[in-house]
């Protein structure tokens, strides 16, 4: 079965207390800066001490390698597709030049990774959707995510359940013309009930007289060690843009 929403939560067990503890807005203005800065970067050396900083951050929170290994196969085949051709498309032999830069495309967006599953896993979804509603981010775009975020797992539990009844049918899978013949009714069928579930699901919120805002709770105060948990990263980044722009 895909995980559910309490799956997910109970994940923040292994979380340190300090970072849970860390404010949800100043937490997100803290990575969306360090990211902005990861990407300002020029050298794939700067770029991997970024790289080493996040994964340090994330494990000194609690996040589990396991985890941040899970996250990297996720872009690990994007990356491919877009790094392998910036190396080849030269031709023979392969240019420095090239090969260094894939290489910051690569560590840059590992590092955003990275960043990310510290937002996402060192918080509740709920805590996620109230920074963004307190920083003024436009409810409707907050209703999406938050719809989208429920829709994943209905969608991959979906995927699992036809997976089944396709090895209950003595399905084995492989390429054939019959075989891409199932995999098209498969997919026809996936896309049919996702249309009827979100017809559902906004005949049943229109019923409820739903307006597209959320309610989300009171915000917190922020405090100092919010304030210095925030500038801690902002700062490190900042070091190293400046270092890279002075001595590289």
């Amino acid at each position: 079965m895909a995980k559910s929403q309490g799956d997910i939560q109970s994940d923040l067990k292994g979380i340190k207390g300090w970072a849970l503890s860390w404010e949800a807005r100043s937490k997100l203005i803290a990575v969306v800066l360090f990211i902005f800065g990861v990407v300002s970067l020029r050298t794939t050396s700067f770029a991997c001490l970024a790289f080493f900083i996040a994964v340090l951050g994330a494990l000194s929170m609690g996040v589990s390698v396991i985890l941040l290994l899970k996250r990297y196969l996720i872009i690990l085949p994007f990356l491919l597709l877009m790094t392998i051709p910036l190396i080849l498309g030269g031709g023979f032999p392969v240019e420095v030049g090239r090969i260094l830069f894939a290489a910051l495309i690569f560590i840059k967006a590992m590092t955003c990774m990275t960043v990310m599953t510290i937002l996402l896993h060192t918080q509740t979804v709920d805590d996620f959707m109230d920074s963004l509603a307190h920083l003024k981010v436009p409810p409707i775009i907050i209703t999406i995510l938050l719809l989208s975020y429920r829709y994943v797992f209905l969608f991959f539990d979906d995927i699992q359940k036809m997976q089944l009844a396709a090895r209950s049918r003595f399905f084995s899978g492989g390429i054939s013309v019959r075989n891409i013949k199932v995999y098209g009714q498969l997919t026809g069928v996936l896309l049919i009930k996702s249309l009827d579930r979100a017809e559902h699901v906004y005949h049943a919120m229109t019923a409820r007289c739903f307006t597209g805002t959320l309610r989300y709770r009171e915000k917190r105060n922020i405090n100092r060690y919010d304030i210095a948990k925030t500038f801690i990263p902002f700062l490190l980044i900042l070091a190293l843009i400046t270092i890279e722009r002075t001595y590289m």
